[in-house]
Formats: C-alpha cells, structure tokens, sequence
C-alpha cells in the first residue's frame, strides 16, 4: 500500500498522472507531513484542485461476526479518536494501526473474529467484510479535504474569472519582531482573504528555508541587532490565500512578501472547491456568491423539505428523511395524510399550503409520466426562488422540463438515487447518487440538498443529464428489457435449474415487480432507449444469423424457405370457402354470391373516357412518386369542399390502392413492440397488415346493439404506454356501421388525453353513407395533425381494378410512407391516375347520388328479409353495402344427414353446399357469432340469395 511519500515520488518520475493526498480534517487538524512534502517536491508535482470528503466511519468484521463478538476494533489513532465515546459505550478496546484500510485488510487476512475494522464502506467491499454499524463517528461534521496532484501545473492564469485559491509557504527572517504580523498585511492591505494559516515549526533550514521558491530568490536572512543566530527553532507558514496568483493584487502582494522573507514559494493556484483537468470550466454566473459555504457547517443543520407526489418512493424518501431530524412536509394528489402522520410527516392538503411551510428543498417525487404536468401545476409562490429537485430516473426529460415549466429564479438540482426501497431498506451507504446542478445561485442551499443523501453515505456521482441518460439506457433500461422479455416466455423453475437460470429468474421477479409505467417512461422518455431497442433486436439477429449458418435443410425441402413473419400469420379463413365456390362454379353449379366486395356496375362514362384518352395520349409513362400534380390538386379540392379538410398536394400520397397506403402508414409510424388498436369486426387486412410488420393488433370489441359504433370507454380500456395507432373505418366494413359525430367526438376527446395514439381513418366507403352523415375524422379539433385519411376510388366511383388509393395527411407522415412507396412500387398507374381525376371531378355529385339511392333501396331489402328469419339479427347499416347479421342461434343445429353446425364457418360451407349461396364467415372479420353478406350486386340476385338463405337455415334442426 503506497505511504504519502510514495505518491510523490511516484508523481514526480512520470509513474502515476495524478494524485490525491489529505491536507487537513476538520476534527484531526492538519497532516504537516504532506505540507512538508509539497514544499520538497516543488516544481515536481503541482497542485490542480481541492476536494473535500465527508468522513463516515464504519465498524466492519468478517462474514458471521455478530456485534456480541466484537472486543477490540483497530483503525488509525486518528479514526479511534473520532470513535472514542462509540467504543467506550461498546466496550470495545481500540487498537492502533498505520491506517484505515490497512486495518481491515488486516483483520480479513488474520482472520480476527473479537476484532473490528474502523474503515470506510469501499474497504468493506474491497476486502469481504460485512458491516456491522455505520456512521459510527462521535461527531458528524467530520470532513476531510484533500489536495488533488500532478506532474504539471493548473493554468489558472488563462481563467482570471474563475474563482481560485493560492496555496504559498513563507519562511520569515529568524526571529524578526512581527514578522508574522509584516507578513500577512501584504495581503490584507490589498483585500486578500485567506482561508487557512498553520504554522510549522522546525529547527533551521531543516524544510529548505532559502531554496528558490518559484524562480524569484527571496532576500538573504539578515541578522537584527540583539538576535541571536542560533535560534533553535524556525517558523514556517503554510497559508491558503482566496485569490488567483494570477492577479495584479496577488502578484504585488508576493513581491512585498519576499522582501521581508528568507524564502516564498507557491505551491499552486487552483480552482475554488474544484478541479482543473483540461478545458476550463463554463464562466461563473454573476448572481454566484465568490465562495461556497463551508459544507460543514451547510449539512450539520436541520432541514425543511417538502414533496410533491408522497407515492412509494416520496414515501421512502420521507421516512429517512423524518429519522434523520430533517422536517418533511408533504402533497400529493391522493389522500396519504394517514400514511404521513404515522411517520412523522406533516401533510399539506393543498399546493398551495407548500409555500406556506416555507421549504428549504422542494422534491419533485412523482412518476416520469406525469412529472411535466405535475411541474407546471406548481404555483409560482412554491417554486419562485425554491430549490427544486427531481428524482427522475430519466435526467435530460427532468432537466429540460424544469428549464421550460419553472420560473427562472428557481433553481434546479437534477439528482438519481439508483436505488428504492428494496435495495435501500437496509440502509443507503455505497449506494450510488447522481447529481446535475442545472442552475444554481445559491450554493449553499443546494449544498445542504445534498447532504440529504451524502448524509446517509450515497456514494455521490457529479454527471450532466445527458450523459446520464446515454449510460442509463445501457444499464438500467437493458436490465427492465431484458427482465421483461424473459418474462414473456413465461420461464418456471425446474429441478435442473442452474444457478445462472435462478439469476435470471430474479432479475424477472425484480423488473416485473416495478409497473409497466415505469419500464415505458424509461424507453418513451429516453431517446437512448430506442437505440439500444434497435441495437439489441440488431444484435439477436446477428445471433440468429450465426445460428443459421450451416443449418441442414429438412430433408427433401428445397433452397426457399418461408420467413417467419409470413409463416406466423394465420391463413384466411375465407380461403376454403372460396375455393369451393370456384370448384362448383366449374362443375356448372348454379352458385350465386354474395361475398364480393365491389359495386355491380361501372364507372361513370367519363371515368372510362378518360381511361381511353389516357392511352390515345400515350400517357404511359412514369408519374411523379406521390402522383401527379394534377391529380393530388384536384384530391385538395374535392376534400375541401366536400369534407372541409385543406390539403397541399404534397399532403398527398398517391397509391396502387388503399391498402397500400395503410401497410405504409404502419411501416412509416410504427416499430416492432408497438400497438395498433383495431376495432372489431374489422376487416382482415386492417389486423394481418400489423401482424406482417411486426406490430402488435390490440382488438377492441363493438356490439351490435351500439350498431357496431367503436364506444369511447371501451378505446380509453385499450389504450396503454405501447399503444401508436387507432385504425378507424368508418364507414365500416363488414358491418356498414357509420360512426355519429357525437360518438367521433367523445373519441377524439380519449385521444386528446393520449397524445401517443395517432390515427388512421380508413374513409374508402365515405361516400356511400345513408341516414347517418359521415364526418372526416381529421376535421375534428386537435385531429387534424395526427389523423392520416386514407381514401380511393373503388368503392364511390366504382373502380376496383383500376388500383388506385390515397392518403392525407401530416407531410411529415406522408413523406414518411413516400419514401416506404419508393422502395416499393413507385408511382401508381398512370392512366389510372388521369381516369382518377375525371372521377374526382364528375363521380362525386349526381354519380354518387345515384349509387346511394340504388344501394338503399337493396339495403332495406335484405335487412327486412333477414329480420324476417327467425334466429337472426341483423342491425341496419348506415353505410357501405354491407350487412352483418347475427347468426349464431343456429350453431350446434343440423342439417339433414349431418352433424352440428360448430360456427359461422361451418354455416357458411353448409350454405355453399346445400343451398349454392357464397357468403363470408364472420370468424374472417373477428365476429364468430355473424356473416357477411354485400348487396352490392342486381335485386334478382338478391332475391333468389334471400331465398336459399332462408331455406337453408329453416332446414338446420
């Protein structure tokens, strides 16, 4: 173990870079023997810094050892000294030692079982001791300060502001009458404070006395009349000077010093209670005080800290707190006055009240989701001129939304205990504390804060916000990740369950006991977080890369193999149906149906003229990737003066259809883990697009008594942290229902409290709408800006196989999906697109007018022959041209010669079979009890449909 001499001979042959020695402690006194040795190696090894270290003595013994053992207890003379009263009253003998680790190596390597270590809390965990009492000293304000070394000097000269201190040792001439006195008035006259002064005496030229100090020779020792010259004894001064060596004053001041000394040398200029390694530290704000405030005399008085949300971890703070003397008043929105009273914590049942108690500290102790909101509800009479900090485990989010909500004569403290009440119940020594002084003017004040947690033994880690973050997302995020994952696969212990394996099974138990809320703010708030999401699915892949390599194929499998996004999809569950209505079409079967989803009739004349002027112009070449110009302005305006949405063209991507664009949307929003929410029934690709992204479809349940109408209260249940998008069709396929503005509205107000949720408003039916108006979603207040519409022109202008969709929206977004549409299809049809905007100018009046008519008249048809089957229910739609009855009465019923129908599959087979009628399960649409029949075809077909229908069902028994 080095002595203090080993560490200047190891600073000054260029074997360590830096160093740190004590100097002085505020029960012990100075250490004259690490004085001496900086005057030695002067012009060696330089002064950068000062640190000073609150001292907490810790009784430490080998694994076992209980109090009742103890005897004896070894550590410095110095450390026993400062424990004297604390072993007189355990009747523990002291045994001296060279010093405080030393003592504990000594008693883990002897083995000592009666003897007791006085160290420090890092010595324990260096050498296998356990603790048996902590903060053992006789007196609390125990500091010790600390010289920080090395081999070259701090220029202190290139930073004339900042504040500094100037160490000097001073030899006057042997035994001058007041020469002490002459000595320090050099620095008086010119208004330089000292902070410190000892005295060390020493027979003469023991210590070098008239060896060059700094370069400049101090006047030769000069013997006064009636002196005698063979004193024993010579003084010399150690002084501590509050100025920058640098300064006119200072340089004046030791010009006059060496005139009536035999030697002046300076040791070193330093920064004030800090350290200079290598770029100077930011200016020092005017409103700063020169000097900081003893922390001594800052952290030995009584406190008073109020906090703001009296949670678990409020709750934890204040309980400590209350122990340790301090006076804790308490907020929170809910009622913990009982919980407050039990430990000794004054409740204040309204904000404002805060003020009132006038606090020392105000702690910001609520969640990170709601700490932004929290903090602008504080009124300016708490927080004006309050010291307030935050104990996020999130530090840029906290920092930037103090700067922005409170006024700027608050100061801010951002602090992270990283720990809670699991791993602080025993007490918070060695428990690490980071701090960020984000704007402070009264140093003594945040001082004092500290000392909250420096008091209790946190190890105390000064780190910016942001740096914080950056590490705090490769730590403690990974750590909830990866306890979150492994808890998704639902591990259980086994009886060959490793050691390795019951870590991992505590590391689930751990993150999982803290809410989900917690684990969100962690990623939602911390940009870093998302990187290392990225990083860490980047790395499983490369795993699994690594994995495959070299893998057998199954035998007699080909080269190709089916990936697992498209092998874990769930086939259609119309397929079947399908592929028997083709088969008995081909037997000549006389099969009618009623699945098809598009309109029984073409587009408008001038649709189709269009079409053809397209290909007599040769407009078949390439458009712009979004469309083009004229078809995108001509969307603009139909959307303004039909719909009342303004758009710019470039708000416009133009698409091979409507379902491109929202497998764009979900690529261009979402991320894998995220949620989509999905209204059920809903059409099938609005749940498999998610699925084939890698996004997580959260189905919301509608009933046909609420026409199928998605209700508010149950999108409020769905929502949570992980939740992106809503996908709203409305009209609805397969129900037909239109959704009231009332209801649109009570969604958006849901919305508006979830600012995480944007939302895809499938409007492709929007102009077949009957006694119920439709209403774009985006006109909606605070919808505009987080609502993509997406639209086409299959369904109003009846154009199914011209392939040709659009969505609107945010040009961000749509910007977003452009560069999805680039990589994958580019521009849509070009002579779809020219047909496209005779529609947009000539289908949307009279044309569709038309159709709605003619749709209605076949609606009210099928609804009145449905109701009229007993065992069916069916709601009247209020848009599209489809109806969705209820069937499920007729499950376990059968038909003649077979065996029960099991559900709207089977019904639907049973149909196609018996009767020749094609019509689509509702298991397809996330409906089991229903079926999907479209009237989008002639009222003969209709007619004969409705027939089979009720013939085939009046035949299930």
């Amino acid at each position: 173990m080095l002595g203090f001499e080993d560490v200047f001979v190891a600073l000054s042959s260029g074997e360590i870079e830096y160093g740190a020695v004590p100097v002085e402690n505020t029960l012990g006194g100075s250490i004259h023997g690490n004085y001496d040795l900086l005057l030695r190696f002067h012009g060696c090894v330089h002064i950068l810094g000062e640190y000073t270290l609150r001292v907490r003595h810790t009784l430490l013994a080998l694994p076992g050892v209980k109090m009742s053992d103890i005897k004896k207890a070894m550590s410095h003379p110095q450390a026993l000294a400062q424990t004297e009263n604390y072993l007189r009253n355990a009747k523990i003998t002291p045994v001296a030692a060279y010093d405080t680790a030393g003592s504990a190596k000594h008693v883990k390597e002897e083995g000592l079982r009666d003897t007791a270590a006085i160290a420090s809390m890092h010595a324990a965990s260096v050498h296998g001791l356990e603790v048996l009492d902590y903060g053992i000293e006789d007196d609390t304000n125990n500091f010790t300060r600390f010289l920080i070394l090395s081999r070259l000097p701090c220029d202190m000269a290139a930073r004339p502001t900042a504040p500094a201190k100037t160490s000097i040792v001073f030899t006057p001439h042997l035994n001058e009458a007041g020469a002490l006195f002459k000595a320090l008035s050099c620095f008086a006259m010119r208004d330089i404070n000292l902070s410190k002064i000892e005295s060390r005496p020493h027979r003469p030229d023991a210590l070098g006395a008239g060896a060059p100090g700094d370069g400049r020779p101090a006047k030769r020792a000069r013997a006064a009349e009636g002196l005698s010259p063979t004193a024993n004894f010579q003084y010399t001064f150690y002084v501590d000077l509050l100025v920058n060596s640098s300064e006119e004053r200072a340089q004046h001041a030791l010009r006059h010093l060496r005139e009536m000394c035999s030697n002046v040398s300076v040791l070193g200029c330093y920064p004030l209670a800090g350290v200079l390694l290598s770029e100077p530290p930011p200016p020092v704000p005017a409103a700063a005080p020169a000097h900081v405030a003893n922390p001594a005399t800052a952290r030995a008085s009584r406190l008073r800290v109020a906090i703001v949300g009296f949670g678990t971890f409020g709750q934890f703070l204040a309980k400590r707190w209350v122990q340790r003397g301090h006076e804790v008043y308490a907020h929170s929105r809910t009622d913990y006055s009982g919980s407050a009273a039990a430990m000794g914590v004054m409740w204040v049942a309204d904000v404002d009240g805060i003020a009132q108690a006038k606090p020392d500290v105000l702690v910001v102790s609520t969640s990170i989701l709601s700490f932004e909101k929290v903090l602008r509800s504080l009124p300016d009479a708490v927080v004006a001129n309050a010291l307030v900090v935050d104990v996020l485990s999130v530090k840029a989010h906290a920092k930037q939304a103090m700067i922005e909500a409170l006024p700027p004569t608050a100061d801010i403290l951002c602090t992270h205990p990283m720990f809670g009440p699991d791993s602080g119940r025993h007490g918070w020594h060695g428990l690490p504390c980071v701090y960020d002084r984000v704007r402070i003017t009264d140093y003594h004040r945040a001082a004092r804060a500290l000392g909250l947690f420096e008091d209790e033994g946190c190890q105390m880690v000064k780190m910016g916000c942001e740096l914080h973050d950056e590490l705090a997302a490769s730590t403690q995020f990974v750590t909830h990740l990866t306890g979150r994952l492994l808890a998704k696969l639902q591990l259980r212990a086994s009886p060959i369950a490793t050691q390795g394996f019951k870590a991992l099974m505590q590391l689930v138990d751990n993150t999982c006991r803290d809410s989900f809320d917690l684990f969100f703010a962690l990623y939602s708030h911390n940009p870093n977080s998302n990187d290392m999401m990225d990083q860490f699915g980047a790395a499983f892949a490369e795993l699994r890369r690594e994995l495959s390599k070299g893998q057998p194929l199954t035998p007699g499998a080909c080269g190709m193999r089916v990936s697992r996004a498209v092998a874990g999809m769930e086939p259609s569950a119309t397929v079947a149906i399908s592929d028997l209505a083709i088969e008995l079409k081909r037997q000549g079967k006389p099969v009618l149906s009623l699945s098809v989803g598009e309109p029984d009739f073409d587009p408008p004349p001038l649709v189709m003229a269009a079409a053809h002027e397209a290909l007599d112009k040769r407009m078949v070449k390439y458009t712009a990737l979004a469309g083009s110009h004229e078809l995108r302005s001509a969307i603009c305006r139909d959307l303004k003066a039909r719909k009342g949405l303004q758009y710019a063209p470039e708000q416009v991507l133009c698409c091979n259809g409507a379902k491109q664009a929202i497998l764009q949307a979900v690529l261009a929003l979402c991320n894998p883990g995220d949620e989509v929410l999905v209204p059920a029934p809903y059409w099938p690709s609005h749940l498999g697009i998610p699925q084939l992204c890698g996004v997580t479809p959260v189905v919301v349940e509608t009933r046909p008594h609420e026409g199928y109408c998605l209700q508010p209260a149950a999108l409020e249940a769905a929502i949570t942290p992980a939740s992106r998008l809503l996908i709203l069709c409305n009209p609805s396929n397969p129900t037909g229902a239109v959704i009231p503005k009332s209801t649109l509205e009570g969604i958006a107000a849901v919305l508006r409290r979830h600012p995480n949720v944007s939302v895809l408003s499938d409007e492709i039916y929007e102009l077949i709408a009957y006694d119920e108006p439709h209403v774009a979603f985006a006109t909606l207040a605070g919808m505009y800006d987080r609502t993509l519409t997406v639209n086409g022109f299959s369904k109003g202008a009846a154009m199914t196989g011209f392939r040709l969709g659009y969505v609107c929206g945010p040009t961000h977004a749509v910007q977003a999906m452009a560069k999805v549409q680039g990589n994958n299809t580019s521009c849509p049809c070009s002579i779809s697109q020219h047909a496209a905007v005779a529609a947009v100018e000539h289908a949307h009046g009279a044309f569709a007018a038309g159709c709605v008519d003619n749709f209605r008249a076949k609606r009210d048809y099928v609804v009145a022959r449905l109701r009229a089957m007993p065992g069916v229910e069916c709601p009247e739609p209020q848009g599209a041209f489809y109806v969705f009855p209820t069937v499920a009465a007729f499950y376990g019923r059968c038909p003649p010669g077979g065996g029960p129908i099991a559900g709207s599959v089977a019904l639907c087979d049973y149909l196609l079979r018996a009767e020749h009628l094609a019509v689509v399960p509702g298991l397809a649409f996330g409906a089991p009890g229903s079926l999907r029949l479209s009237y989008a075809t002639s009222m003969e077909v209709l007619t004969q449909s409705m027939d089979r229908m009720e013939r085939g069902l009046a035949s299930l028994t």
